[in-house]
């Protein structure tokens, strides 16, 4: 399964101006639509662009981030609410050119992504992802709403009058 996310260029840079901001780990949360393909690919098309500040945060380090509970409890009843799709992003501020997810990353996105899934109606469609963020470097992970298997992201897009492809690291 491809999972895609596609946001215009005002949410990427409200992004990467936010996680950019500290030498510590920040986050943000988008939340988009989603799209099934018959082919069996997932298309997260993102509406909201939210950036959790310092003080949303219940840990923060420069190695390490965990957003505050009521925070993230907020975020999923929005999205089982309004049937949206969630994306969590945060950093990695020590990264430069390459940057990939911890160990600590894996773990936490196999379970809260499946989470997640499970805990979503089945209609409409939902998708979940997460990326992490370098300094000049991206990787993205996705997990297959049908057979809940974490894997690579297919591709991040940057939609508006140009449509520009982020290079995503590979694991």
């Amino acid at each position: 399964m491809a999972t895609s996310i596609r946001l215009g260029p005002a949410g990427w840079a409200a992004v990467r101006e936010h996680l950019a901001g500290s030498d510590q780990e920040r986050m943000a949360y988008l939340l988009a639509r989603a799209t099934r393909w018959e082919t069996g690919g997932v298309d997260l098309l993102v509406t909201r662009v939210i950036p959790v500040p310092d003080q949303g945060l219940s840990q923060q380090s420069p190695a390490h981030v965990v957003p505050d509970p009521a925070v993230t409890r907020e975020l999923l009843i929005a999205c089982y609410e309004t049937g949206l799709s969630l994306i969590d992003v945060h950093s990695h501020p020590f990264a430069t050119d390459t940057v990939t997810f911890s160990g600590r990353d894996m773990a936490n996105m196999a379970a809260t992504h499946r989470d997640f899934l499970n805990r979503m109606p089945a209609d409409p469609p939902v998708g979940v992802a997460s990326l992490v963020v370098g300094r000049r470097s991206v990787a993205g992970a996705a997990t297959d709403p049908a057979t809940l298997q974490l894997g690579p992201l297919a591709s991040l897009l940057v939609i508006g009058d140009q449509r520009t492809e982020v290079e995503l690291c590979q694991p």
